[in-house]
């Protein structure tokens, strides 16, 4: 046995026995920490397994309550937390990836948990709010539980301005509530530190017809600060959106002045490349061509497009 070993064994408690012994509350703490790791191996296994398929079983969320939960972390709170927001972004895809039975039931119950054991991890509260904010199927649908949960955020940190963009945002997006949008920009636009951009956008908001170029702001301004690929990506499908409309107001004028000058509605594209209206058949920003209905002059996004189901902002 080695001297350093040896004088580590002379510092152990001794027993009236002669033997080394630990303090029963050492003993308890390293079982439960033991027990609590084990909990969560256990845990990541089932969910690794079920994402393998792209599915998350409801199994997966043994405790609702995030606050009963850190209190059982030991002091282990961001590192649990960190495992359940990389459990809700797996949630989060694979859901966005199942073709049938889709459901985000656990989509908030998730993001509750991993905010209650970190209140400080502030990417959670942004891209947590937009999963909830997202029309159903590319997310749950539930813009208001996303302003709840960018409320909490707000809460524990009311210097944090980027929390007001986020807010706003799914006001001005989702619920298309543009006047309280602007409210919300101009009050994040007062917080030191803010971008000066913030109160401009509050005010073209605000603006009759602006409502387009603000939403194609606000998402080159997520895009760019995108913290992964499938945000970035996100960010990108609705900059596209935003071009297929503009696109599509010039090919509905286009389409209108056919059927005033030739007395009768174009029955495809073709009877407009003929008469030299278009140069070809119009494609979106994916290279889908827009569908034409001569019934009543109407242009839209064809629904094989993965730009499909795009909100009409003027």
């Amino acid at each position: 046995m080695s001297s350093s070993r040896a004088a580590s064994d002379d510092q152990l408690p001794v027993t009236s026995a002669g033997t080394a012994s630990v303090f029963p509350g050492q003993v308890a703490r390293v079982l439960l920490i033991s027990a609590l790791f084990f909990a969560v191996y256990l845990i990541q296994i089932r969910i690794d397994d079920s994402f393998g398929e792209y599915r998350v079983t409801e199994e997966i969320l043994y405790i609702e309550s995030g606050e009963t939960f850190k209190k059982m972390t030991l002091g282990f709170e961001n590192l649990i937390a960190d495992l359940y927001w990389l459990r809700t972004v797996q949630y989060y895809g694979g859901k966005r990836l199942q073709v049938t039975n889709k459901d985000y039931a656990l989509l908030e119950p998730l993001l509750r948990i991993t905010t209650d054991l970190d209140p400080d991890f502030k990417i959670a509260y942004t891209y947590g709010s937009t999963f909830l904010s997202e029309p159903f199927p590319s997310g749950a649908g539930l813009p208001i539980k996303g302003i709840e949960l960018v409320d909490r955020g707000i809460a524990n940190h009311p210097d944090y301005w980027r929390f007001y963009l986020d807010k706003g945002f799914i006001y001005f997006w989702y619920l298309k509530d543009y006047h309280k949008a602007a409210e919300i920009f101009l009050e994040g636009s007062k917080i030191e530190g803010a971008p000066y951009w913030m109160v401009a956008t509050a005010s073209r908001t605000l603006t009759k017809g602006g409502e387009r170029e603000v939403a194609r702001e606000l998402w080159r301004y997520l895009y760019e600060t995108a913290g992964t690929d499938q945000q970035r990506e996100n960010a990108a499908v609705h900059l596209r959106q935003l071009d297929a409309l503009d696109q599509i107001d010039i090919l509905r004028e286009t389409v209108r002045r056919f059927a005033e000058d030739v007395g009768r509605a174009p029955q495809s594209w073709q009877d407009l490349v003929d008469a030299k209206y278009l140069r070809a058949q119009p494609v979106d920003p994916e290279g889908v061509p827009y569908a034409l209905d001569p019934s009543n002059l109407e242009v839209s996004v064809s629904r094989e497009s993965r730009l499909s189901g795009l909100q009409s902002i003027r």
